[in-house]
């Protein structure tokens, strides 16, 4: 058993990553994350990775540009490529500062971490019990009770956090040992923050009285994760088992034939295998009521973040947030060069006999608009129009893309619903020279075969 820091050995840690040719250190300054740096730097001989250093400047203190300057000169020092970051906006007011700040500063080092890099933090067994605490106080189920992995999935590389077994003492005892400079951020005692509230006013009180309480708390959330490993596994197995077709959509009909706790469960491990944000018990109870258990011809939302869970039919779809386009977007399209618009791309190509005849469009003013409602449509195998409400119901199209489909208009006229209908009046004849408009959104707005 490893009981202190100086004879960790982190090659073992990292012989999990074979394929790993960079380690990105996320350095703050202070004492923590010092002790990481000067240790990986102690064995840089020894390792077959590159090392980078990046700091993050919140700007939520006067002295983060100084912090981030003893940092750059700490790097020189051992000769590692320094990065900095700087967040260039404030806290929005109904958000938790530290929440924010944490968001916010994964999300500019995950820009930064390519495929099977590693990202070090310096997180300790003290963070660890601070983080199940506040999980408990958060009503958290076991997903937020085993706390801080030890190593996990970060964009395209990983982010591991070697100390999790060693108290802010031992790190502290480490720094002491190796003559280790490091910066002191005041607001660590700034009790307004929840963390630093439970770490000096309770915490403190439970070292008192049971000095031993860490290794109690480490050893419960171990036994959570041994939880969190099965519940995943019945959840692999029981999403595998709604899945539609090869869709990542869910069947409801299905779901709805498990107890309500593993339905629950279903949804948690379909959206974490999606990458997007886990619903809250509040959320979680709206997706049960409004989703699940409402009626087949409605088309309810429930979202948060970043994060939207809708259903249609008897299918579940989970997305980012769609934001509302504007409706009276105009664009002006040279059907030469591809067009991009919110994401995806239009693309004329040139052909024969297929498409939208080249002669129809010779010096046309060629528009891409959206649909407002009542658009009508000529195609050649019908003798009448036809809206294109009617059009993207029968080809099942999600209602919440209806409003996102690029009508192409050709001198004021609607001409192409690409991927659906050509008017007739411009549609190619046989060898005749076309142009065959793709649009690579299509399959993403239709409704698998249910």
């Amino acid at each position: 058993m490893i009981n202190s820091l100086s004879q960790f050995n982190i090659n073992k840690l990292l012989d999990s990553f074979p394929d790993s040719r960079r380690i990105l250190i996320a350095y703050s300054g202070g004492i923590d994350s010092s002790v990481l740096l000067h240790l990986l730097c102690s064995i840089r001989s020894k390792l077959k990775q590159a090392l980078e250093v990046i700091y993050i400047d919140h700007g939520l203190q006067k002295e983060s540009s100084d912090w981030g300057e003893f940092c750059r000169q700490e790097c020189i020092k051992y000769n590692v490529p320094f990065a900095l970051m700087k967040i260039n906006e404030s806290c929005p007011e109904n958000l938790s500062v530290e929440g924010w700040a944490r968001d916010k500063r994964y999300s500019l080092i995950s820009k930064l971490v390519r495929k099977n890099d590693i990202l070090f933090t310096a997180h300790h067994q003290d963070d660890q019990v601070e983080t199940f605490f506040l999980q408990i106080f958060r009503s958290a189920g076991p997903r937020g009770l085993s706390s801080m992995p030890v190593i996990k999935k970060f964009g395209d590389g990983f982010h591991a956090r070697p100390f999790l077994i060693f108290s802010r003492k031992e790190i502290e005892k480490y720094a002491k040992n190796n003559n280790i400079s490091w910066q002191e951020d005041n607001t660590n005692c700034d009790i307004r923050y929840d963390r630093n509230y439970l770490r000096h006013n309770i915490l403190a009180e439970l070292d008192n009285k049971w000095p031993s309480y860490r290794k109690s708390v480490c050893r419960t959330i171990n036994h959570q994760k041994e939880c969190l490993m099965l519940i995943d596994e019945i959840g692999l197995e029981d999403m595998t088992a709604v899945l539609y077709k090869n869709s990542m959509n869910l069947n409801i009909k299905l779901i709805k034939k498990f107890s309500i706790p593993r339905q629950k469960n279903i949804i948690f491990f379909w959206l974490n295998s999606l990458n997007f944000e886990k619903p809250t018990s509040k959320h979680m109870d709206q997706i049960m009521m409004t989703l699940i258990n409402s009626r087949i011809d409605k088309t309810p939302c429930v979202n948060w973040r970043n994060t939207e869970i809708r259903r249609y039919g008897d299918l579940l779809y989970a997305s980012r947030i769609i934001n509302s386009n504007d409706l009276n977007l105009e664009i002006n399209w040279n059907t030469k060069t591809p067009l991009n618009i919110h994401g995806e791309t239009l693309i004329a190509n040139e052909t024969f006999g297929r498409g939208i005849s080249k002669t129809t469009i010779k010096d046309a003013e060629i528009v891409i608009r959206y649909r407002h409602g009542g658009e009508k449509i000529y195609s050649n195998s019908i003798v009448h129009s036809k809206s294109i409400k009617k059009l993207f119901q029968e080809h099942r199209v999600l209602p919440w893309f209806r409003n996102r489909i690029p009508l192409i208009y050709i001198n004021k006229q609607l001409a192409v619903v690409p991927g659906f209908c050509i008017d007739k009046n411009f549609s190619a004849n046989e060898n005749e020279t076309a142009l065959d408009i793709h649009w690579s959104g299509y399959d993403k707005v239709i409704q698998p075969d249910v």
